[in-house]
């Protein structure tokens, strides 16, 4: 008989203990085999086996006595992997990801094992060909070079199965021979050389000194307006002779035809009487009319004043910001170090300026790919140095640089990185202070790399302050900025906002009284924007500006000031990727005061174009242009004369075949006089309009002229008019039937007038009168006009003595109207007159008196 015992599980490498029991009845000695199928037998009774590897194994064991006889059995056992031993590893420094080292530092390594199975050794490789084996629970490695080293260490069990774990060391004398920072460097000049050529390949890529896209405003002619509204040149605008050669009718024969006045009790409701008698309702004021006249900022309000809120109003990247990089790393476990040292700035061999530097690295690599998924640096340095030995520092650098990029998976392709260094030098005796400041930010952004970046910035800006300590401002400051941006946050290739920026400003304040002597600004941008996020740009703007300014005594007064700009809009209105809207503005200021004497001057041309289907035919044209001159001639701060033009064109082509179907054309001239707090003591003011339509076949339809002339006087200085005489004419002409003759032709004189002349707010009087005449006429064959109907209408309010309150002592308020149809030769006519008398003023009359006359034959 024969048995075998063997427990049913056992682990690779380890022994694992059996034993055979075998009889023979007829007492013969026995031959026992073992064989364990893994290739090994033994003849044996007990012993110990070690299987190699995992696996099912049948073990079987014979036993053959002397005759010749046979007795088997077998056991089955599995063999399972041995566990590897535990091993624990911290290392000093500890960040996350890539340890970085000082080489004058140490890395320490501490460790501890565990395995049942049997005791562990532990060797570490330091990477640099230098190993310990075996291990104590503590080592410590000092490297002799820089580099980038794997450490390796392992944990053997007694079964021979290791643990393994392996860091990453970079060792550097120095922070900038960081990989990191030299990536920093690599990204900071790329950008650099990108920044000097995109910037002037996007405003001035001809090099000819002018922003590219302004070339056509700056060489867009000037609205020549006195030759549209005087074109002979002998100062007279033609226009006004329509409405200057209108004789209407005489009001005595219409009083001779009435007759004499009766008194009645109540005012006639007669039609004759009311506005509408005399005109139509097409033949008021047109929307062109009514507009307002284009503001002396007509051109900044559309043009300059956004190009300036878009530059500086709300880039907020927080890739500009140093904090940014300092709470990036303050969220993650990243290597430290700290540095004291001296530098020798003077060059004598002896160093004398104490540094400080700060160094913070995190990279992180969790993948194994290589390439970093994370990379943060910090680094910042101070240094001071008493450079005129009085014991006290006056010489200051700062430096801060950051970089933190993101590369997900690892292909070496960041899918986001900012940069960006500031540099700080300051001199500081405790009187005179000089402080310059470099900074440069590059940030990108492509979350899913398909090579259109989501955002883009890159800036490059100088600037350098002085303050001499003698008052509480600066002495001097200049900036200096390239500015690159880019935001595409859908990803469609389309921005939904550029901007190209080159903007420099100077100011110089040697008294430090807050006056600025001398200030410099030059200007130049583009910015587009897709408002819309459809895929096409629908909004560009441009923008060259360049102004000087002097105040040369530093009193406040600028002595000599000039400022030109050019600039351009182009809007896509409807979205369909056409920019179908550009404007076009060109203009300067000059203000020069030389002690008593002081003038201003302000000029600007501004076109604007509608053509919806971009064909080059506009459908809509205005130009503008306005230019004004002020005088100031003693020292008060107020201008003693300003006079101003504004004059615009305005036509419409809706068939486009190059014919225009609206023409609007104004001028308005203006004299002030004697400013003050308030305003003016004395304003003229004349405008002159016309507006001409015309048919599909291009004849002329209709035809209106306005000329309006205002004088005012604010007698008491209060922003108010006291004394005003206001007066507007308007001719217009209609050819209704097509037939190139004007047979329908309406005059409309409005004059207001008031007198305050003590500003004691009772008016002498005040008048409010209107005229409609309106006439319809027929041109005969022989080529004679003849005149078919006739319709009149004059209203006048005149009242005399009337107080602060508004109320008149006298007020005559007066009809004259009549109708004539010289075809069916009847006439109508009637005369109406309101006399009010209120002798307190209360507002309420003592007295009315109304008479009427009136006359007709109508049909």
């Amino acid at each position: 008989t024969i048995s075998l015992e063997l427990p049913i599980e056992g682990i690779a490498g380890v022994p694992v203990a059996w034993s055979v029991d075998a009889s023979d009845p007829d007492g013969d000695d026995l031959v026992v085999e073992v064989d364990f199928s893994d290739g090994i037998t033994q003849r044996d009774l007990s012993g110990q086996h070690i299987w190699g590897e995992p696996g099912i194994y049948t073990v079987r064991v014979s036993a053959t006595d002397t005759s010749g006889f046979l007795a088997n059995a077998q056991e089955t056992i599995r063999i399972e992997y041995a566990d590897a031993p535990s091993l624990t590893v911290s290392t000093n420094p500890s960040p996350q990801g890539r340890i970085h080292l000082n080489l004058a530092g140490e890395l320490t390594i501490t460790t501890s094992t565990e395995d049942p199975l049997g005791p562990v050794s532990v060797s570490i490789d330091w990477g640099d060909g230098s190993m310990v084996e075996p291990a104590f629970t503590e080592e410590s490695h000092q490297y002799a070079e820089e580099g980038v080293f794997v450490v390796r260490v392992i944990a053997t069990g007694s079964t021979g199965i290791t643990t393994e774990r392996v860091f990453h060391v970079e060792v550097v004398s120095v922070a900038d021979d960081l990989e990191a920072a030299q990536l920093q460097e690599e990204l900071e000049e790329e950008a650099e050389e990108q920044l000097d050529t995109e910037v002037e390949e996007e405003l001035d890529n001809d090099g000819d000194g002018t922003v590219d896209d302004v070339t056509e405003a700056q060489q867009d002619p000037d609205y020549d307006w006195q030759s549209d509204f005087d074109p002979d040149g002998d100062g007279y605008y033609d226009d006004d002779q329509e409405v200057d050669d209108w004789v209407a009718t005489d009001e005595e024969s219409v009083r001779d035809e009435v007759g004499d006045e009766e008194e009645t009790d109540a005012i006639p409701n007669d039609p004759l009487m009311i506005e509408t008698s005399v005109v139509n309702e097409d033949e008021g004021p047109s929307d062109a009319e009514l507009g307002p006249n284009p503001a002396d900022n007509e051109a900044d309000a559309e043009i300059v004043n956004p190009v300036f809120n878009d530059a500086w109003g709300d880039v907020s990247d927080d890739s500009l910001q140093e904090q940014t990089y300092s709470r990036s790393i303050s969220q993650v476990t990243a290597t430290w170090w700290n540095d004291t040292f001296w530098e020798d700035w003077d060059n004598d061999g002896v160093p004398e300026t104490l540094c400080h530097t700060t160094v913070g690295v995190f990279w992180f690599d969790s993948d194994g790919i290589p390439g970093p998924e994370r990379i943060i640096l910090v680094r910042t340095k101070h240094c001071s140095h008493d450079r005129d030995g009085d014991g006290h520092d006056d010489l200051f650098f700062t430096r801060f640089r950051g970089l933190d990029m993101v590369d997900q998976n690892s292909d070496g392709i960041p899918e986001r990185h900012d940069v960006l260094t500031r540099v700080v030098w300051t001199w500081d005796n405790g009187t005179y202070e000089d402080v310059n400041i470099d900074l440069f930010v590059h940030a990108r952004t492509d979350a899913d790399q398909d090579g259109n970046l989501e955002r883009r910035v890159v800036l490059n800006r100088q600037q350098r302050m002085v303050d001499q300590g003698i008052g509480a401002v600066l002495t001097a400051y200049f900036s200096h900025s390239r500015f690159i941006l880019r935001v595409d946050s859908n990803d469609d290739g389309t921005p939904e906002r550029w901007m190209a920026i080159d903007h420099t400003s100077w100011v110089w304040d040697p008294t430090e009284d807050g006056n600025a002597d001398r200030h410099r600004d030059n200007l130049r941008a583009v910015i587009k924007k897709d408002t819309n996020q459809d895929g096409s740009v629908d909004v560009i703007r441009a923008l060259h500006q360049n102004t000087v300014q002097f105040d040369n005594d530093s009193n406040g007064v600028i002595e000599l000031q000039w400022t030109w700009r050019a600039g351009v809009l182009k809007v896509d209105t409807d979205h369909d990727g056409d920019l179908d809207y550009t404007a076009w503005m060109h203009g300067w200021n000059q203000h020069w005061d030389w002690g008593m004497v002081e003038y201003h001057i302000h000029r600007f041309a501004l076109t604007r174009i509608s053509d919806h289907d971009t064909d080059g035919i506009p459908e809509w044209k205005q130009r503008i242009i306005h230019m004004s001159n002020a005088t100031d001639w003693d020292f008060d701060h107020h201008l003693e004369q300003r006079e101003s033009y504004t004059a615009s064109l305005t036509w419409s082509d809706a068939d486009e075949d190059g014919y225009e179907e609206h023409i609007f054309r104004r001028v308005r001239e203006t004299t002030y006089l004697d400013q003050h707090a308030h305003g003016w003591s004395h304003q003229t003011e004349s405008t002159h309009s016309l507006e001409i339509w015309r048919d599909l076949n291009h004849n002329l339809r209709a035809q209106r002229v306005v000329v309006t002339g205002l004088s005012s006087w604010d007698n008491n200085s209060d922003g108010s008019p006291d004394t005003y005489d206001h007066l507007s004419r308007t001719w217009q002409a209609a050819d209704h039937d097509h037939d190139g003759f004007l047979e329908r032709r309406v005059f409309h004189r409005h004059h207001m007038a008031a007198r305050d002349d003590n500003a004691d707010g009772n008016a002498t009087f005040a008048l409010n009168s209107n005229i409609w005449h309106a006439r319809n006429l027929s041109l005969s064959p022989s080529g004679s006009i003849d005149l078919l109907q006739e319709a009149y209408l004059s209203h006048i309010v005149f009242e005399w003595n009337i107080n602060s309150q508004g109320h008149a002592y006298h007020t005559n308020n007066t009809w004259i109207a009549f109708h004539i149809d010289h075809v069916t030769n009847t006439i109508q006519g009637i005369i109406v007159t309101v006399i009010t008398i209120d002798s307190d003023q209360d507002g309420t009359p003592e007295s009315q008196t109304i008479t009427t006359g009136n006359t007709g034959n109508p049909p």
